[in-house]
């Protein structure tokens, strides 16, 4: 791991510690790892959401939390660009594989990964990491750099308030998009054989 990626991310760790709830309290979430009590699933200010993206054989599930702008400059102090951004917030965002595939141009293998990027006004940095840690705090603290693509960035008409991760399968091929302030980021999304 580099170190502006070590630097950046250490201290979100701190911010995960006493988010959860034990296990005998927890819900689990219908497409992703992350649990907690149903109330505090319900109050948080940056609810859990996935994205779901199926081009047979390959099933692509990413699991992240959605903040919000609440009035702030989105890429001035949420996500800035040229840092590295844990794209979404709280808990890591997890992107599972059921099929290896080319996302953002890096080769995957089936399995789990964390997805990190850099944001660009004109194209954005997609880091793609592995650990063994379960731990959402540890997470962070123990990743193994399994690539870097890049995500074509397009101008919205109209400011998205809250981040969003959402597929796309079109005429063009399939893609993440995250959008968020007046920004698409769009990964594309391959399977390979």
């Amino acid at each position: 791991m580099t170190k502006s990626v070590r630097t950046n991310v250490s201290g979100l760790a701190a911010l995960l510690i006493g988010a959860f709830t034990p296990a005998a309290a927890q819900l689990p979430s219908p497409a992703c790892q992350w649990q907690g009590s149903h109330r505090w699933l319900s109050t948080r200010p940056s609810p859990l959401d996935s994205a779901i993206l199926t081009i047979p054989p390959l099933r692509l599930t990413v699991c992240y939390s959605r903040p919000s702008a609440r009035g702030r400059s989105v890429f001035d102090s949420l996500a800035p660009f040229g840092k590295v951004w844990r794209t979404g917030a709280n808990e890591p965002t997890t992107l599972s594989l059921s099929h290896k595939a080319s996302v953002g141009g890096v080769s995957l293998s089936e399995g789990r990964y964390l997805l990190m990027t850099v944001p660009r006004p004109d194209r954005w940095v997609v880091l793609f990491f592995t650990t063994a840690a379960t731990d959402p705090a540890a997470m962070f603290q123990n990743l193994t750099e399994a690539g870097r693509g890049f995500a074509e960035v397009e101008r919205l008409d109209a400011p998205v308030e809250q981040f969003t991760i959402r597929s796309d399968v079109g005429a063009t091929g399939a893609a993440l998009l995250l959008e968020w302030g007046t920004l698409r980021a769009r990964i594309p999304v391959l399977p390979q054989s």
